[in-house]
């Protein structure tokens, strides 16, 4: 039985140093310093978790961001969906053929949304990623809520909200049409997807299995099988030792 194991990266498997707790291992480095890391179950188990799956990271991270990755024991993913899956990485390099969305048509509407709110105090960030997306991070006194529901009424994007995080999306761009798409390609037997935000919910929507933190807002639209973490469980961990168990071919 063939898997695809759909997986997000940050807070799903990856935690940065804000939430860095004693024994957790560097597996990114941002210009020398510490970024990301593993907790040492998961970066100790991520071997035997990936030998029986075709693990793809699936990730609103630049193509750059992702690439400061360093999984366990040199790893290198085949496929990963990267810019929300704009973008597809396979063993490390960009494929040019992937053709989820249009970018050549893209730049106006993007460059449009990016001028606009460059310069607003609400965000401390504005940036265009890959060529795919906006992204703006909130000021720390801006009700990050509030904004993304008026926003989503002024522009021709899809606008979606991660903590502090304002994502101006493309329509069809979503890790599900991602993942659905390579999921046509390698034509395997089953999905699993792990996540832990709403942006992640496409994802989980047409997976077979989706696995959910305890504290997951929201659920997937569906009705697939739901696999919720413990409330005491670290959710990356118990993500490794689901797909290490093999429960999803019972």
């Amino acid at each position: 039985m063939r898997i695809l194991f759909a997986c997000d990266l940050d807070n799903t498997l990856i935690y940065s140093y804000k939430k860095k707790q004693d024994g957790y291992i560097c597996v990114e480095l941002n210009k020398g310093r510490e970024q990301g890391f593993m907790t040492a179950y998961t970066f100790g188990n991520f071997a035997d978790m990936v030998e029986g799956v075709v693990f793809v990271p699936v990730t609103t991270r630049s193509v750059e961001q992702y690439r400061r990755i360093i999984f366990p024991n040199g790893y290198v993913p085949e496929y990963a969906l990267v810019s929300n899956g704009a973008t597809l990485v396979r063993n490390g390099e960009i494929a040019e053929n992937w053709d989820l969305i249009d970018k050549k048509n893209l730049g106006f509407r993007l460059n449009e949304i990016y001028s606009r709110y460059c310069k607003d105090k609400r965000f401390i960030n504005c940036r265009i990623v890959d060529n795919s997306y906006v992204f703006v991070y909130c000021s720390p006194d801006t009700d990050a809520e509030k904004v993304t529901r008026e926003l989503a009424d002024s522009v021709p994007l899809n606008v979606e909200l991660s903590g502090r995080k304002i994502y101006f999306f493309p329509e069809n761009l979503n890790k599900g049409s991602a993942v659905s798409k390579l999921d046509g390609i390698l034509n395997c037997d089953c999905v699993v997807s792990a996540g832990d935000s709403l942006i992640d919910v496409p994802m989980l929507n047409i997976a077979d299995i989706a696995v959910i933190p305890f504290n997951f807002s929201g659920e997937p639209g569906n009705h697939n099988k739901i696999v919720r973490a413990g409330e005491n469980d670290i959710f990356s961990d118990f993500v490794i030792n689901y797909i290490k168990s093999g429960a999803f071919s019972q």
